[in-house]
C-alpha cells in the first residue's frame, strides 16, 4: 500500500461533510492502485486512534487527510499542525478536549509534501487554493499534530493535509438542515475534488 488518503465524516455542525462524500466517491471508483480511502469518525479519541490503525495495517508511504472549512473561500492546504486544542469543543460523540495541548511536544511541527506538485495539481484542476499556517484547533490540526509526530515511527515519509469548502452538491442539504450558517461562504463541485484526489495519489506514487 503507497497511499491512504483519509476524510472526516460529519461532525457538530456539520452534519453533511464534502470530505466523507469524497471518501465514498474514491472507494465507488473501486481504488486501487496503491490507493486506501479511509473514512476518520470525529472524535478526540477516535480519529488518530482509526488512522493510526490503518497506517499500521497497510503501511502506507504516504497519508493525506481532508477535512472541511465551511469558512474557507477555497481550498487551504495546510503546512503545519500546532500542539493545541479548542477547549469547550464538542466532538461527534458528544465528548470535549482532556486539556489545551494535543500531547507533549513542541508548539508546531511541519507537514511534508511535495508542495511543487501539489500546487501544480490543483492549477491543473482548476482549483482555487492557498497556503495556511494555522490548522484550528478541532480534530483535523489534533489528528495532523499526532500524524506529524509518529510519521517517522510508523514508516510514513510524506503527510499532510487539505482543508476544503463545502460542496456544490451539498449546499441544499446544509441549508435543509437547519444549522447555523457563516454569513458568506464557498463551494466547490465534488468532481473537483475526487480528481484532485485521484491526480494527488497518483502524483505520490510515481514521485
Amino acid at each position: 500500500m503507497s497511499t491512504i488518503l483519509a476524510g472526516f465524516s460529519a461532525f457538530p455542525g456539520a452534519p453533511f461533510n464534502p470530505c466523507a462524500d469524497l471518501v465514498e466517491s474514491l472507494n465507488n471508483g473501486h481504488a486501487s492502485g496503491g490507493l486506501l480511502p479511509v473514512l476518520l469518525p470525529v472524535g478526540w479519541d477516535e480519529s488518530w486512534a482509526t488512522l493510526k490503525s490503518a497506517i499500521e495495517a497497510e503501511r502506507p508511504r504516504n497519508v493525506v487527510m481532508f477535512g472541511l472549512h465551511a469558512k474557507a473561500e477555497r481550498v487551504r492546504i495546510e503546512l503545519r499542525a500546532a500542539n493545541k486544542r479548542e477547549l469547550g469543543r464538542e466532538d461527534a460523540f458528544g465528548r470535549f478536549p482532556a486539556g489545551p495541548s494535543v500531547t507533549d511536544g513542541p508548539a508546531h511541527l511541519d507537514a511534508k509534501l511535495p508542495w511543487n506538485g501539489i500546487a501544480a495539481l490543483l492549477r491543473e484542476g482548476e482549483l482555487d487554493f492557498e497556503w495556511s499556517c494555522d490548522a484550528g484547533g478541532y480534530l483535523c490540526n489534533d489528528t495532523l499534530y499526532r500524524l506529524c509526530r509518529n510519521a517517522g515511527a510508523l514508516g510514513v515519509e510524506r503527510y499532510g493535509f487539505v482543508h476544503v469548502p463545502m460542496s456544490d452538491e451539498r449546499i441544499g442539504d446544509v441549508v435543509a438542515s437547519g444549522e447555523e450558517l457563516p454569513v458568506c461562504f464557498n463551494t466547490v463541485p465534488a468532481a473537483k475534488l475526487v480528481r484532485f484526489a485521484r491526480g494527488l495519489a497518483s502524483y505520490l506514487e510515481a514521485n
